[in-house]
């Protein structure tokens, strides 16, 4: 379940939903993935921040397009910690989920295109790659999500 989290001039905190976690100072939002996702024995929270495509040039390419950055962060204690982060939507750059392309209404707040597996997660985008649509595995690497070559999952 995803809940939308409005920035605002109280604060741009996600509040009880993620605890400890603060907006970055352009996001216009966040969509919060309530469940927790198990890698090991360790506890994985995403959250999918909203940001303008280009807030300098509202009326040019992209002016009221937006773009979706993924966060990923470790549940710890006394407060979460960032493990990645990277671009999954841009108007700008002209990717997105494939999830987010099905047509169907509240398709830009599906994120079902990220899935989770027992290392990492993969994404789903659209409209990129010999088929149209391609995906990107990331892996728990030293404390990090990084790109995961699809060789080195078949070693």
């Amino acid at each position: 379940m995803l809940i939308w989290k409005a920035a605002g001039p109280e604060g741009s905190s996600t509040g009880a939903v993620l605890s400890g976690v603060t907006l970055a100072p352009s996001a216009t939002g966040a969509f919060v993935d309530t469940r927790v996702h198990m890698l090991g024995n360790k506890r994985f929270r995403a959250l999918y921040q909203v940001f303008d495509s280009n807030p300098s040039n509202p009326t040019g390419r992209c002016g009221a397009g937006r773009e979706i950055h993924l966060f990923v962060y470790e549940l710890t204690r006394p407060k979460p910690i960032e493990r990645g982060s990277l671009v999954i939507s841009s108007c700008l750059e002209t990717v997105s989920l494939a999830s987010q392309n099905s047509g169907s209404p509240d398709s830009e707040s599906d994120f079902s295109s990220v899935t989770w597996q027992d290392d990492g997660f993969t994404i789903e985008r659209w409209g990129i790659g010999p088929g149209g649509n391609a995906s990107s595995h990331y892996a728990l690497r030293n404390g990090w999500f990084v790109l995961d070559p699809p060789d080195s999952r078949n070693r």
